[in-house]
């Protein structure tokens, strides 16, 4: 449950009966609440703007949105990040800052 905790931590778009159902399905529930669209069930955890480097070494504004997907067919489940593009800066980045960034975002696939 300490995963559980974690993921809710920084969660700010998931509701009470939402967490509920995340939890339950966690600790082993296998009833589909809402057959009727499937053994895939997707809820959203949360949504944040990040700046997100490029290959091209551009900066870009993203939203960012992390989903809890369940499948009630082989209760398996997984954490999934959506990207939507905002913005496109076209600033360049210095090979130090490059590598800043990339240490960081190396720390931050590892958390999850």
């Amino acid at each position: 449950m300490e995963e559980a905790q974690d993921m809710f931590r920084n969660a700010n778009k998931v509701t009470r009966p939402e967490k509920a159902l995340i939890l339950g399905f966690m600790a082993g529930s296998r009833d589909n609440p809402c057959p009727q669209l499937g053994s895939l069930v997707t809820v959203k955890l949360s949504e944040d703007h990040e700046t997100v480097l490029q290959n091209d070494h551009t900066l870009v504004n993203m939203l960012v949105e992390t989903h809890f997907q369940m499948n009630y067919n082989t209760g398996e489940w997984k954490r999934i990040k959506k990207y939507i593009e905002l913005e496109r800066t076209s600033m360049p980045v210095a090979s130090s800052q490059l590598a800043a960034l990339a240490a960081a975002a190396t720390a931050l696939q590892n958390q999850s």
